[in-house]
């Protein structure tokens, strides 16, 4: 079904919104105030989404984006705004998730990217018949490219080579270092030919693991910010954008802070990069603890890591004086809330990807600490996805 429609506003996914009799349709690639030719791509019961076949009349913010599979590919939502408009739909985003589901008016900083593209440190492609690519968002419908403008180029230099690899089928992620070391992950049921020598000669490619064994190299690479070095293995979570990390840092270290405990803590970076007098981290996967651990040593610290879920928080004895939380999508459990609030920290510092579970847990947190600080990270440019910082003290008890 083909309609015609006027795009009224932004969700919190970058699709235009629009009402045709009555129902509520998303529209991908739109924008305010543009009035667009439509065609129904899933009809549901109480929403359908549409997808633009002809712009009647585009907003004056309209802009070409800059990737050529931008319209097919579905991995970016927002090249067709320019950097500063994606900021303010992203600080509008956030304030507006705060207010409905926690009922709390904030106040953001915004801190931008100082790299509208190239920030990728890691990327993750489909392999269909040889060729490399994305699938369409919401699709399996399979996108070859020949490079990823959100990827560093160091990244973009190993897709550039993909026949090299001889890959049928399966999923490749390549992650890069600060100095474009090179370690690529291979997942696939067919048998390989690595042309390892014309390869490892024009490239940093410092480890091969395929089907988690390792075929060439080491499994890990170090990541340095500033004065802080991080030992990473090819399956652990860091952040993607290191110039957005380094902000990061540079905020959490105008203070010191004393009795600290880093829950969720991955391979320690937070917890590792601050200025405090002790710490404890919890992380419930083994590998990322093991690298925490390293880096512990490596930074010459005396942090204290345990492996486990946020959970065994309750298992940390005396008074703590910050906790720090980045939590996963889903946010932090309720249990471990309960144990948060039970410790009374004089401040929480709460890291999250995702504004919605956010807001929910600020409804437990919210009745005895305020707000202090909130930042807008723009992690991911292009996209429209959130990350923000929030610093929590506690109230003063009536």
């Amino acid at each position: 079904m083909v309609i015609k429609t006027r795009v009224e506003k932004l969700d919190h996914q970058g699709r235009g919104i629009a009402l045709h009799n009555g129902k509520v349709i998303f529209i991908p690639n739109s924008l305010p105030d543009e009035e667009v030719e439509i065609k129904i791509i899933k009809d549901k019961k109480n929403y359908a989404i549409g997808e633009v076949i002809n712009y009647l009349n585009k907003s004056n913010k309209r802009i070409n984006p800059k990737c050529p599979y931008y319209s097919l590919c579905g991995g970016c939502h927002l090249s067709h705004m320019n950097y500063d408009d994606q900021l303010e739909y992203k600080n509008e985003t956030l304030v507006n998730i705060i207010k409905k589901y926690a009922n709390l008016d904030i106040i953001l900083e915004v801190i931008n990217s100082e790299k509208e593209y190239g920030y990728r440190n890691k990327i993750t492609l489909k392999i269909v018949d040889n060729k490399w690519g994305y699938y369409q968002e919401a699709s399996h419908q399979f996108i070859s490219i020949e490079s990823c403008i959100l990827a560093k180029d160091s990244i973009n230099q190993i897709i550039k080579k993909q026949a090299l690899f001889n890959i049928k089928n399966g999923e490749i992620i390549i992650r890069s270092n600060y100095n474009d070391e090179i370690i690529i992950s291979i997942q696939t049921k067919n048998k390989i030919e690595i042309k390892l020598e014309e390869l490892t000669n024009s490239n940093k490619i410092i480890g091969i693991i395929l089907n988690d064994k390792l075929f060439y190299g080491q499994e890990y690479f170090i990541e340095k910010l500033g004065n802080v070095s991080f030992q990473v293995s090819y399956d652990n979570f860091f952040q993607i954008n290191l110039d957005i990390l380094s902000k990061v840092f540079s905020i959490l270290n105008k203070k010191t802070y004393g009795s600290v405990i880093d829950l969720y803590c991955g391979v320690g970076s937070l917890g590792i990069a601050i200025n405090k007098q002790k710490l404890y981290g919890i992380e419930i996967t083994n590998n990322s603890i093991k690298n925490a651990k390293i880096n512990n040593k490596l930074n010459d610290q005396y942090n204290i890591y345990i492996n486990g879920d946020s959970s065994k928080i309750k298992e940390i004895k005396g008074d703590v004086d910050t906790i720090i939380v980045d939590p996963p999508r889903s946010g932090i459990n309720k249990e471990t809330l309960k144990h948060i609030l039970a410790k009374e920290p004089n401040e929480i510092i709460y890291m999250s990807c995702n504004p919605v579970s956010l807001a929910r847990d600020l409804n437990s947190l919210k009745i005895n600490y305020q707000i202090k600080e909130t930042f807008l990270l723009d992690m991911f440019p292009q996209t429209y996805h959130i990350e923000c910082l929030m610093i929590m003290t506690k109230k003063e008890k009536l």
